[in-house]
């Protein structure tokens, strides 16, 4: 004969389950915030009317080249490189938009020919064209790292993924629990 055994009737705390769901709840909704701000920028999202301010951007760096710029004219005793530098930005200014890669190329090669530059005054120069850049791209990454964050601030509400966060959150407590062989209700 088969032996019956009685169901348990050990006091069961009905909270314990609550503790691994309400742990998923808070880090999923922690997760889901964190997302909103961690995910990149879809192009969907790039597409509107906020993100049309990237043209300022664009503007702002060639401003920040323009005080580095300024600063290299406004020297009293210029380098060759330094001047060798200025007559190629003159040049490029007054060839405009239309001047293409190459022509930039032949113009600064003659300048520098004319200017009778060395090794030296050629290194020189070609850092001083690094660093202009790199303040540019500096610039340019800061002012961009802004406009994403505002289009993320005011395309992407907080509440809609704090939500998908803690309802993921729920789901996995519950799972845990499930699959952890917890019987408790």
């Amino acid at each position: 004969m088969a032996r019956v055994e009685s169901i348990s009737t050990q006091d069961r705390n009905p909270y314990s389950v609550f503790g691994s769901i309400s742990k998923g709840v808070v880090g999923g909704a922690v997760l889901g915030y964190v997302a909103k701000n961690a995910l990149p920028l879809q192009n969907s999202e790039k597409n509107g009317a906020y993100y049309q301010g990237l043209a300022k951007v664009k503007e702002d760096a060639k401003l920040t080249k323009g005080i580095v710029i300024d600063e290299i004219r406004n020297l009293e005793n210029k380098t060759p490189a330094q001047d060798v530098f200025l007559k190629a930005v003159d040049a490029e200014k007054a060839a405009g938009a239309d001047a293409n890669a190459t022509k930039r190329a032949f113009n600064m090669h003659k300048l520098i020919k004319e200017a009778g530059l060395d090794e030296n005054g050629i290194k020189e120069l070609r850092s001083i064209i690094a660093q202009v850049n790199e303040k540019a791209k500096v610039s340019a990454r800061y002012y961009i790292k802004g406009y994403n964050s505002a289009v993320k601030n005011m395309k992407r509400p907080t509440i809609a993924f704090v939500t998908i966060g803690a309802v993921a959150g729920f789901f996995g407590g519950l799972i845990h629990n499930v699959l952890s062989g917890r019987k408790e209700a």
